[in-house]
């Protein structure tokens, strides 16, 4: 072999070991995925409270994408401190769209991005989830709270909803706790 052949092959198996590291090395479609919808709810967080009024708050909030709202409210929740995991797929996650210590009790979420009443069923299976887990909830979204849902909801002393005002006010403030009385339904 000619010297100049072994230099053409050596930058060969040079180039194809990186192109193959660089594969190896970049994150999975999930993971991206996860990152991008990361990158859209700070934008959006960020977004948010420059909008004058609740109603186009609430509206504006009502048409990002639906992860990105489970993403939304996960970022405000860590940029108050709070631990958060959140689930390793946005699809298949058994009604969990994650989970958060405040004060050193652990809460799962349900996120719900809807445009009119929210779905007393929704609710009564999150209650379903929470009961099977023996643990307690928070059901944050952008619809209206029906008397169904507010019904199934009082029933369950670990179930919390969270919506409207109080919302806005949680991404505001970051405040949780008295904005949703979270300690009087635990």
């Amino acid at each position: 072999m000619q010297p100049s052949e072994m230099m053409i092959l050596a930058a060969a198996l040079a180039l194809a070991a990186a192109l193959l590291l660089r594969r190896l090395l970049r994150p999975k479609a999930k993971e991206r995925r996860h990152r991008r919808k990361q990158d859209q709810a700070r934008r959006v967080l960020a977004k948010i409270n420059t909008i004058p009024l609740m109603p186009q708050r609430l509206a504006y909030l009502r048409k990002i994408d639906p992860l990105t709202f489970e993403e939304l409210l996960l970022e405000a929740f860590e940029r108050r401190g709070h631990v958060v995991r959140r689930n390793p797929s946005y699809s298949g996650d058994g009604g969990l769209d994650g989970s958060v210590v405040i004060e050193g009790e652990t809460y799962l979420l349900q996120a719900k991005r809807y445009g009119k009443h929210i779905n007393r069923a929704h609710v009564a299976a999150f209650g379903a989830v929470l009961a099977a887990r023996n643990c307690s909830g928070i059901f944050i979204h952008t619809g209206r709270t029906g008397a169904g849902a507010k019904d199934v909801a009082a029933a369950d002393p670990n179930l919390t909803i969270v919506s409207g005002q109080r919302l806005l006010d949680f991404l505001n403030t970051g405040d949780i706790e008295r904005s949703s009385g979270l300690h009087g339904r635990t």
